[in-house]
């Protein structure tokens, strides 16, 4: 893969941390970086080009933009790769790689990768949990971060500790607990939806209506505060948050009722209040 990052200069700050987002179905480490950016008023310092994929461009204020842009705050000593559109999973392994070894060049202190995932009790929690190499286990517990005790990491969260492991840079997958996917998980659990395809339709329908899961965010939001030893103001994205649980919780009652019980009503009742 041929990748260029073009910057306008960049501190070779031994504190900056590098913040990005793990691609997973309820969005929610793509919001929490969109958040940080704007929150942190960071600055725009340069961009991503991937030649492998077809050409994107992404329109700002009228500006053409590429879709994966780099931007940094030197107060709070974050940087943040904002993604447009997704990297495709048959390249996302060699992209992560490629970032990598920008990342060591300009002296990054750590990567932080953010995800999510379904509870892992029977509701969600407030904890937020972490996969780090094993010399930096004691030092995210002391964050206030949950180790995940037992788990086989596959996909494009495997592909991202697989790229980070064994660097001289510090890495971490930071991972907070998604009331989207706890209640798709729930579904599946129930008998409702079995198959991949009925996953991704639900999903794709609930993401639609009520949007990516702003409580998850704030989660990583905060976690990342933390690590950069900073106040970031989320009172913005409270209200949202309250909000988004409610719906989610309405829409997955609907769907979860039995067929001869929702025929009745169904047209009259929307799943979004």
């Amino acid at each position: 893969m041929r990748l260029e990052v073009k910057i306008s200069g960049l501190p070779r700050d031994k504190k900056n941390i590098l913040v990005m987002a793990c691609p997973e179905p309820s969005l929610a480490g793509v919001i929490a970086v969109e958040y940080l950016i704007d929150a942190l008023k960071m600055e725009e310092i340069g961009a991503i080009k991937i030649t492998e994929m077809p050409p994107v461009i992404a329109v700002v204020n009228g500006a053409a933009k590429l879709p994966h842009r780099l931007f940094y705050s030197k107060e709070a000593g974050i940087l943040a790769i904002r993604q447009h559109v997704p990297i495709p999973p048959q390249i996302y392994a060699e992209f992560i790689h490629k970032v990598l070894d920008w990342a060591e060049e300009n002296k990054v202190k750590l990567v932080v990768c953010l995800s999510a995932m379904p509870a892992a009790g029977e509701k969600e929690s407030e904890n937020v949990y972490f996969v780090t190499e094993e010399g930096l286990v004691e030092k995210f517990k002391q964050y206030g971060f949950e180790p995940i005790k037992e788990a086989t990491v596959t996909g494009l969260e495997g592909a991202y500790l697989d790229a980070v492991l064994g660097r001289s840079i510090d890495g971490a997958l930071i991972i907070a607990e998604s009331k989207l996917l706890t209640a798709i998980k729930r579904l599946v659990d129930s008998g409702k939806i079995a198959t991949h395809r009925d996953v991704m339709l639900i999903l794709n329908d609930l993401v639609g209506r009520v949007g990516p899961d702003v409580g998850a965010a704030l989660k990583l939001i905060n976690a990342v505060a933390k690590l950069a030893d900073i106040q970031i103001d989320t009172a913005k994205l409270q209200e949202h948050a309250t909000r988004y649980a409610f719906l989610i919780e309405k829409n997955i009652e609907a769907i979860l009722k039995p067929a001869e019980a929702m025929a009745p009503a169904r047209r009259e009742v929307p799943l979004v209040f």
